[in-house]
């Protein structure tokens, strides 16, 4: 015989067997019991929750030999015929691949046949919300006045693309994600079943990746059994399997940039590339850590399903963190994480926020005391003001961007020029407990620049057209050529400006508002800060078109 996978070989067969669903297991049960079952079900929810499974059990109840019942016998014939798929009663339906108004039409003519061999005939239309809307259409009438021995039980995953009118006739029954702990109890009853051992903490691993999805969970279970002979199994294998890395290794990755320890984080980065882990997986569990983390912080526990060991190694890196400053690193590493869908330089990518995160500064935190020490600087601490060290974020030497423009020089001064890498070496003092002056924003401005090329690089072009003229009472405002009134329409753009701001804010510890003018000039002013060709090809994808 062939070898049958688990999440067929342990599909749940009776009302008893579903696991965490008990709300919807008990709707139905009652519904049985006070014969007031509905005609047509809508069962909508996350995939692998048990949805298809829960109607074949329904058919079960409704066409046993001792039924309808909330306990079908699982023996009589219709009972052995509907669990291997062979009951002519039980039409299973897959509306991706029959989604047309002629499958439809073909049904509604089908329906009005009487059962052949059960009590009643069941139609299960799997992603029901795949139909056209001709389909749809074509279903309504048939559902809002069914045959009496005839029940439909609709499953999909997107209950919202499913049209009102349908909705409106249906019963609905919302299906939730399963928790990890009921995943892993499964697990192990399963492996129980099959003569294999796997650990708690091993289980646990699982569920957590399946997802709140039970179908998941049993295969990647299938796949750990075929991973390696043997009958015992611990989470270095699961970890082997997937390609993913050991949570402490990640706690401590998390550790090493959140003290800005830049040359420790890179060692760890490259001992993990060395033992073969993908690093765009290590970004996405980084992620699972972080969100972790600032459930931690804002006092939300209750939303963890995390082992007891887990959240004491969270907890050693939460003290002094503020939310502030772990949203922060969400950001980056999501970023990070999408940009090495399509880009194959992975570790460079991964390399490069880290480096940004270990030497970005500390945004400011809400309560005394929240700054994190590590951001202090001694001489502050007669004034009992926090100053923080901001340095640019570290690229390659063949990234550098340019920096924005100070206020157009007066005649017969020198043009400054700074780039990324030149304003590292003498990087101002911010006050986050302060607003800073326009002489730090200046001085800092690279900065800026650099994290919003990672976002928006566009922007960065438009930016370094104009120079900085003033910073009153929270307003930065820029200045640009009147003929520039293109360049101050799309810097104003509600995204625009949000993005500016943010980062304006990230960068400064400090609310900034932008705001622009335009102004002619007698003379046109020597920028001191420019774009060269190539650093405009580094910042936006393009090529020189020769003259």
């Amino acid at each position: 015989m062939a070898y049958l996978s688990l999440y067929r070989k342990y599909r749940s067969q009776d009302f008893e067997t579903i696991v965490g669903q008990k709300h919807i297991v008990q709707t139905i049960k009652n519904a049985l019991q006070s014969d007031r079952l509905a005609h047509a079900y809508i069962f909508s929810g996350p995939r692998g929750t048990g949805k298809t499974s829960l109607a074949r059990i329904l058919a079960k109840a409704l066409n046993c030999a001792e039924g309808p019942t909330t306990k079908p016998c699982l023996k009589c014939p219709q009972c052995l015929k509907i669990k291997n798929g062979t009951a002519v009663d039980v039409i299973e339906i897959d509306a991706a691949s029959n989604r047309g108004i002629d499958e439809m039409r073909q049904l509604r003519e089908q329906v009005n046949f009487m059962p052949v061999e059960g009590r009643y005939k069941i139609y299960i239309i799997d992603e029901v919300h795949m139909l056209t809307t001709e389909a749809f259409n074509a279903l309504l009438k048939t559902l809002e006045e069914p045959p009496a021995q005839t029940l439909f039980v609709l499953a999909t995953t997107e209950i919202q693309k499913i049209p009102a009118t349908i909705r409106s006739r249906c019963q609905r029954l919302d299906f939730k994600r399963i928790t990890a702990p009921e995943i892993a109890a499964h697990l192990q009853e399963v492996c129980r079943q099959e003569n294999v051992t796997i650990d708690a903490q091993t289980a646990n691993y699982i569920a957590r990746q399946a997802d709140g999805g039970m179908r998941d969970a049993l295969s990647l279970l299938d796949q750990l059994l075929s991973f390696k002979a043997g009958s015992a199994f611990v989470l270095d294998d699961i970890l082997a399997l997937l390609g993913t890395t050991v949570n402490a290794a990640l706690v401590s990755l998390l550790g090493k940039i959140l003290r800005r320890e830049l040359e420790a984080a890179l060692e760890l980065t490259g001992r993990l590339v060395a033992d073969g882990k993908d690093l765009r997986q290590v970004c996405k569990d980084i992620l699972d850590n972080l969100r972790n983390l600032l459930l931690l912080i804002l006092k939300a526990e209750q939303a963890l399903d995390l082992s007891a060991e887990d959240i004491a190694a969270l907890r050693q890196i939460a003290d002094g963190v503020s939310a502030a400053e772990v949203r922060r690193l969400l950001l980056t590493f999501a970023r990070a994480e999408a940009d090495m869908r399509w880009n194959p330089h992975t570790r460079l990518v991964f390399e490069l926020a880290v480096m940004e995160l270990c030497s970005a500064a500390v945004p400011s935190a809400p309560g005394a005391g929240e700054t994190r020490a590590t951001g202090r600087a001694e001489g502050s601490r007669d004034s009992g003001a926090a100053s923080v060290r901001p340095v640019p974020s570290a690229v390659s030497a063949g990234s550098a961007v340019a920096a924005g423009r100070a206020e157009p020089p007066k005649t017969g001064e020198a043009a400054a020029k700074m780039t990324v890498g030149q304003a590292a070496t003498s990087p101002p003092q911010i006050d986050c407990g302060q607003s800073p002056g326009l002489a730090e924003i200046k001085q800092s401005w690279p900065i800026f620049l650099n994290k919003l090329k990672l976002s928006r690089p566009a922007l960065v072009i438009l930016l370094c057209e104009g120079s900085l003229k003033s910073y009153v009472n929270g307003v930065l405002t820029l200045r640009f050529k009147e003929s520039y009134g293109l360049h101050k329409k799309k810097l104003l753009e509600s995204n625009s400006k949000t993005e500016i701001e943010r980062l304006l804010r990230e960068t400064y510890g400090a609310e900034i508002k932008l705001a622009v003018a335009l102004e002619a000039f007698n003379a046109a002013p020597e920028p001191e800060i420019g774009l060269t060709t190539e650093q405009i090809l580094e910042t936006l994808p393009g090529t020189v078109i020769p003259a």
